[in-house]
């Protein structure tokens, strides 16, 4: 473990707060921020996500998420968020438990995929009033183009499935399977196995919300698949979605595309 902390200064009452800590970089998933688990002898630990600021995303979304949240379903509390003129600084509880796809052997597929599917009908089925982030497609459409001009999207990253694709070919083909209808739910704006966490063999919580808010279900969907895809292979996507309620056969599934490639032009 490492026991030297960010070369960013923090703030001195979060360096107070924080003092006695070891740290250790977290290099699961795809986010942009830094971000560091803490721990120390006898006492709880905590997750410290670090951003450069400003940027247009901040956790200022993902703070407002939380405390919506907190009350309604598990997720991280929040022990400290602010920030100085180059970073931004959220503090979070850790949530007992493992994430989805470390705990359950190939063997048991099954139970992951159940525990998955049961935490996404959980998601989805948050009644919408009062949340504070509503995420609009044209919106993320025209963030994506912005990224596409200011020539920060590489196909060198994209799926292989249109890595053959350059940036402005995959961007026409996102115009071009723009839904014309959304089923609007609270999203979690992220849903894959790293941010599922399960302990004791049960759904224990939730974490890596900072895109989470009203959206098209299938937003959550088409981030979910590609996981399940990612981490088990195609043939275990039928099932998760028989789990979830859906009949696979009657997914619509240029929907579930389009958001998939948008995603390779959001910011995270």
């Amino acid at each position: 473990m490492e026991t030297q902390s960010s070369e960013v200064n923090l703030p001195k009452d979060l360096e107070k707060l924080l003092k006695g800590y070891d740290w250790e970089k977290v290099n699961i998933g795809w986010s942009n921020s830094e971000i560091y688990k803490l721990t120390s002898k006898n006492k709880s630990s905590f997750f410290l996500k670090i951003n450069k600021y400003p940027r247009s995303l901040f956790f200022n979304h993902e703070f407002e998420m939380l405390k919506w949240l907190k009350d309604k379903i598990s997720v991280p509390d929040v022990i400290y968020h602010n920030k100085n003129s180059d970073y931004e600084f959220l503090l979070l509880s850790e949530i007992p438990g493992k994430v989805s796809y470390e705990v359950f052997s190939k063997s048991d597929i099954e139970t992951n995929l159940k525990i998955l599917a049961k935490g996404l009908q959980i998601f989805h089925a948050l009644p919408m009033v009062g949340c504070p982030n509503k995420i609009d497609i044209d919106k993320m459409i025209l963030h994506a183009k912005e990224r596409l001009e200011q020539g920060l999207i590489n196909n060198d990253n994209f799926d292989i499935r249109w890595k053959h694709k350059t940036p402005y070919e995959l961007f026409e083909d996102v115009k071009r399977l723009m839904p014309k209808k959304i089923d609007k739910v609270v999203t979690h704006g992220d849903y894959c196995l790293p941010n599922v966490l399960i302990n004791s063999s049960e759904l224990s919580g939730f974490i890596d919300l900072g895109s989470a808010g009203i959206n098209d279900r299938y937003y959550d969907l088409a981030a979910v698949s590609w996981s399940i895809s990612y981490n088990f292979g195609q043939k275990w996507v039928p099932y998760f979605f028989e789990q979830y309620g859906i009949n696979y056969d009657e997914i619509e599934r240029e929907r579930m595309l389009f958001y998939q490639m948008l995603n390779e032009f959001i910011e995270f």
